[in-house]
């Protein structure tokens, strides 16, 4: 490349609505590669008509610079940021718009800020994931939070790194924290250490990745707390089983000696103390009315009584059914 830059060799990025962060960063190198970054940030003064020369070639020059500053900008946006910046005369003009329009009022700032620090916060390295693509996670991450104007050191990264691994590097996170300063290590160095680490677990277990390898191993200790748990559990059934069997036999024993007493005692009446009954007749303790002699004779009486009414009653009934029954048969008769 010349000093001016051959465009038509590169690849340059398009701003779109979901890339802004990444395409800023990329249009600032970019910006840099052909030396027209300083006019893009802080612009450039019109001389007066009383200028000098020296001071006249030197507005030329940045207005050739800033010409090709938005050249650039026109070239690296769709057609919906092309719009907001189609009447910028200047370069400062076209970035500060796309840049406005994108990062929003403050607001809006600090909300986007807050999302990436919980996100941050809360990454973890899958099982199953790759040193390599957890550092580039982490790293995107935290380089939007950069856009955002927060600051994150190389430490505070190696600090997230290490407590959120998987407990297979725990003796190598205890290592590194024992042999290095953590203030003093960079994020490429611990990168290497962990992905060394990593292949030799891939070569011990060949075939199966080191999460894999785990995951194995804690299956096979999860199915004999199983199966003890089933033994204990089947032990324990069997044991209430016992004695509810042991409590129903008692209960039944219990239950037939009861119905075997009720059934000696069954038809004896139980002996009443008369000492204290008085006699309505005679009036006399020791018995009931109904024993007393002249008790007993008036009870006999009425008893005959009641039985000649009822004998009455059953032959007069008897006489109506017959006169009844002549009744119809002569009916008949005369029908016929």
């Amino acid at each position: 490349m010349g000093g001016n830059g051959n465009l038509t060799s590169l690849t340059l990025p398009i701003l779109t609505e979901n890339n802004r962060d990444r395409w800023v960063v990329r249009m600032k190198t970019l910006f840099g590669f052909q030396d027209v970054l300083d006019v893009v940030e802080n612009g450039f003064s019109v001389p007066g008509d009383n200028a000098s020369e020296a001071r006249k070639a030197t507005h030329k020059e940045m207005k050739k610079k800033d010409t090709k500053a938005l050249f650039l900008l026109q070239q690296c946006v769709d057609d919906p940021h092309f719009e907001k910046i189609t009447n910028a005369e200047t370069s400062k003009a076209a970035w500060d718009s796309l840049l406005k329009s994108h990062a929003g009022g403050e607001k809006m700032k600090k909300a986007k800020l807050q999302t990436l620090c919980r996100q941050f916060e809360l990454l973890q390295i899958k099982d199953s994931g790759k040193i390599s693509e957890y550092f580039t996670k982490v790293l995107t991450l935290t380089n939007l939070m950069k856009g955002y104007g927060e600051i994150v050191t190389d430490l505070m990264i190696v600090e997230k790194i290490l407590i959120s691994l998987s407990s297979i590097f725990d003796f190598v996170v205890a290592l590194i924290e024992e042999s290095k300063e953590l203030s003093d290590m960079k994020i490429e160095e611990l990168q290497s250490s962990l992905e060394a680490h990593e292949m030799r677990l891939n070569d011990i277990n060949p075939g199966k990745g080191a999460e894999q390898a785990l995951k194995s191993s804690l299956h096979k200790d999860n199915d004999k707390k199983k199966g003890k748990k089933l033994m204990d559990k089947k032990e324990s059934y069997k044991g209430r089983w016992n004695q509810n069997q042991d409590k129903g036999d008692s209960d039944k024993a219990e239950s037939l000696e009861r119905r075997e007493g009720l059934g000696k005692n069954y038809g004896k009446k139980k002996q009443f103390d008369k000492r204290n009954i008085e006699c309505f007749n005679c009036y006399k303790k020791g018995h009931y009315s109904y024993e007393f002699p002249a008790g007993k004779s008036k009870q006999k009486k009425h008893k005959e009584k009641e039985a000649h009414v009822a004998q009455e009653d059953s032959d007069s009934d008897s006489l109506i059914l017959m006169a009844t029954t002549i009744e119809r048969i002569g009916s008949f008769s005369l029908e016929l």
